[in-house]
């Protein structure tokens, strides 16, 4: 028990405190089974949550071929778990939403476990590693969001998978894989997680086997074009009000330019309309084309040069920020950017801050600090100052778009460093030796050394 109250007695009242102002900040209506009495300041949040529940109520009737469109099959199935639960309890209406807050409390809570049990012996002097002051700060940076939106559960599985992937790429490829089942962006971390030769064989066999699992499951509930909606409910989309390309044209709407328009559409999102946003879309495609192709040769320098596993803190630092600089580099340049995506980059930013030491963690840990001031800046543009982004204020809409422009400009600012970073670190790799010979040879030379002067 003196070793719990050393070690993690700290951490543990940490995550209770942090956690339960998320709560505070969720709230629940008087009507949730009359558990609570009162709506949290942040209980807008739960819009989506109400849209989960309702497409589920419908599930029988209007099956999975029509329910939930815009997410991968398996997805629907993890939040149909809790709606399944409060069936079989007899509950209704709002619980469901209580529900969704557990079980997210409880994959939060989960991850966490699993950061600290990753300590690798290291015991911070204050009982809180770097690494949990982040995921403890980051969920509540985020307010309620956190917890009322879906991307928290694949943004933790690829969290997981940095944080397994030297050690044990088995598991990291396979939630890696699952997280791309549930929502098809973590398919970009996957040639990350195989890059090193060592890792290579099984990371392949894994996501094949998990992902061929995954695949049929979604084939035959909901047959082939339910498991190619999401892609073309992405790809129709307009330019949505958050994103860094609409930056311009909302800053141009918020100080009262004439011609654009914010409207609610059939995404489920707000986009904005006017005189430069067809050019802003266009920049985002090419944008985007650009950013695909410099991750493809990431992808190929990694694969190409990466070494054996002689090298294990030089292949983690590299695995982390390629993870953090292609998630990044797909999230800067989407047309569509809403709040609870910055739940991509902060597992994976902690999953890393636990994996690497010294100078290498420093230099994360400062990228990190700005993406929780990112993480915080989103929060008070959603939900706290949304309507101000929705319907023109002369005092609050000015000052509002200026705020996200600030935002927009650091997630810039962290895709540059980490594509930096990630370029630096595989051009070194260059110079690290991979074949028996190479290393002959440099060890050769460095063991004829010219002879010492001498002294006398």
């Amino acid at each position: 028990m003196v070793t719990f109250s050393r070690r993690y007695l700290l951490i543990t009242l940490a995550w209770l405190l942090t956690r339960g102002w998320v709560v505070i900040l969720y709230g629940f209506p008087a009507a949730a089974a009359g558990w609570f009495g009162w709506a949290g300041a942040e209980w807008g949040v739960v819009g989506d949550v109400n849209y989960y529940r309702d497409s589920l109520d419908n599930l029988a009737s209007e099956g999975v071929g029509s329910s939930l469109v815009e997410y991968p099959v398996p997805a629907l199935l993890l939040l149909w778990v809790p709606h399944a639960a409060i069936s079989l309890l007899g509950l209704a209406g709002d619980a469901y939403i209580v529900a969704v807050l557990v079980m997210a409390a409880l994959t939060d809570l989960l991850f966490m476990a699993l950061i600290v049990h990753g300590r690798r012996g290291d015991h911070p002097r204050f009982g809180v590693s770097g690494a949990e002051a982040l995921w403890l700060v980051a969920v509540p940076a985020l307010g309620a969001t956190a917890y009322a939106r879906f991307d928290l559960f694949p943004g933790i599985m690829v969290g997981l998978a940095v944080l397994y992937a030297a050690r044990r790429p088995k598991v990291a490829a396979a939630f890696a894989a699952l997280a791309t089942g549930a929502k098809y962006w973590p398919i970009l971390v996957i040639p990350a997680l195989a890059a090193s030769r060592r890792a290579r064989k099984p990371v392949i066999l894994t996501v094949a086997v998990t992902g061929t699992a995954l695949a049929g499951i979604s084939l035959v509930l909901g047959g082939w074009d339910r498991l190619m909606t999401p892609l073309g409910y992405q790809g129709e989309r307009g330019l949505q009000i958050e994103s860094i390309f609409a930056t311009p044209a909302m800053v141009a709407w918020g100080h009262g330019a004439a011609g654009y328009t914010v409207d609610y559409t059939e995404w489920k999102a707000y986009d904005i309309s006017g005189p430069s946003v067809g050019g802003l879309l266009l920049a985002a495609t090419i944008a985007s084309v650009v950013a695909a192709a410099l991750v493809i040769v990431w992808w190929v320098l990694a694969w190409r040069r990466l070494p054996r596993g002689e090298r294990a803190e030089h292949d983690e630092e590299t695995i982390v920020w390629l993870v953090l600089a292609t998630v990044a580099a797909f999230l800067v340049t989407n047309k569509v950017l809403s709040p609870q995506y910055l739940l991509w980059l902060l597992p994976a930013a902690a999953a890393g801050m636990a994996l690497l030491r010294g100078r290498a963690r420093r230099r994360l840990g400062i990228w990190s600090v700005v993406l929780v001031v990112a993480t915080l800046l989103t929060h008070e543009i959603f939900p706290r100052m949304y309507g101000y982004m929705l319907t023109y204020d002369e005092t609050g809409s000015p000052w509002i778009t200026e705020v996200l422009a600030w935002r927009n400009g650091l997630l810039l600012l962290l895709f540059l460093y980490a594509a930096w970073r990630t370029t630096r670190l595989l051009t070194f790799s260059a110079a690290v030796p991979t074949t028996a010979a190479e290393k002959v040879a440099i060890s050769g030379r460095r063991g004829r050394r010219r002879p010492e002067p001498s002294r006398s």
